[in-house]
């Protein structure tokens, strides 16, 4: 199967973190400044915020950019793109061919199991040093269960120790090569339940030059980031893009939930935050206002109370706002 992601570099298009720029930036305020189109890679399509006419799929990607038939445009596919199977259709597959189940909470007691083997973060390590950068201290790591990969190899090792290559590979934790997936992003945020518990988590690089810099843990998100905050009590939540955005407002002591992407928001989360008004935080870019829409529609919808954020400066997010 081909990777749209692949086929849109080799396109010449800049994908980072899933987006690149419109190839109608003249459609766009800021000649798309930030990026609009969007890549669900599970999926294989992409689409355009703005534009009604860009989104489709791998062929129609091409169609759109290259201007070519549906003809020539296999052939183009055919010629040297690379054919992949990604990683969340290995796991059916492999489950498919192993012919068995797995036992209730099976992820989730793999993910318990892999942040035991973490290291706490701590002040002067290189993590440490990163969030501060981002005015995120210590008090907020501690409570939120913030740990690091310190020793790649250690925790590789552990884990194969406890599990075998499949399960491993199964769970979403090592990729289809054999590696643990997320040695090159130390920073895990683990997505917890309001009794602590861990049913999933976000790995974030403190490297600038590594793309994407977030990777997410392959399967489902259960809830937002910081599900205590939605605890059915009368009271004003922030919700932002991102759990860098929502330990931001954590640090200043609002209450605060975070979302991986504008696009994540489930429509069964809305029964979530019962009694709250919600408080829109996301970026301030197409894609953020976009989704802010989309949001809240679906929380009014449900009777609750919206406001948004409008102190944002243009391409703006939470926490580049409160650094700077």
């Amino acid at each position: 199967m081909l990777s749209i992601t692949a086929v849109a570099l080799r396109l010449g298009l800049n994908v980072v973190k899933g987006r690149f720029r419109c190839i109608f930036p003249e459609r766009h305020a800021h000649g798309d400044r930030t990026p609009s189109v969007s890549i669900n890679e599970e999926k294989g399509f992409f689409k355009c915020f703005v534009c009604d006419n860009v989104k489709g799929d791998v062929v129609s990607l091409v169609q759109l950019v290259l201007g070519k038939t549906r003809q020539e445009t296999a052939k183009w596919l055919n010629s040297d793109t690379p054919s992949i199977v990604r990683d969340s259709q290995k796991f059916f597959l492999k489950k498919r061919t192993k012919g068995e189940d797995k036992p209730k909470f099976f992820k989730e007691k793999m993910i318990f199991d892999f942040l035991k083997l973490l290291s706490p973060i701590q002040p002067y390590s290189a993590t440490g040093w990163w969030l501060a950068g981002r005015g995120i201290y210590k008090p907020t790591w501690d409570k939120m269960l913030l740990r690091c990969i310190d020793d790649y190899s250690l925790v590789s090792r552990k884990l194969l120790e406890k599990y075998s290559l499949d399960d491993l590979q199964i769970g979403g934790l090592f990729n289809s090569y054999g590696k643990l997936r997320y040695g090159r992003r130390p920073l895990i945020i683990p997505y917890i339940d309001e009794k602590n518990r861990p049913f999933y988590f976000q790995a974030r690089a403190i490297d600038k030059d590594i793309k994407p810099k977030e990777l997410n843990f392959q399967g489902t998100i259960p809830f937002p980031f910081n599900k205590a905050a939605l605890d059915g009590e009368h009271g004003i939540v922030y919700l932002c893009e991102g759990a860098i955005d929502a330990l931001t407002l954590l640090e200043r002591g609002f209450n605060a939930v975070g979302i991986p992407g504008v696009n994540t928001f489930k429509p069964e989360w809305v029964s979530l935050f019962k009694n709250k008004k919600v408080i829109l935080c996301l970026d301030n870019d197409e894609a953020g206002r976009a989704g802010e829409a989309r949001i809240s529609a679906l929380l009014k919808g449900a009777g609750l109370e919206t406001r948004s954020f409008r102190l944002l400066p243009e391409g703006e997010d939470i926490n580049s706002w409160f650094v700077e």
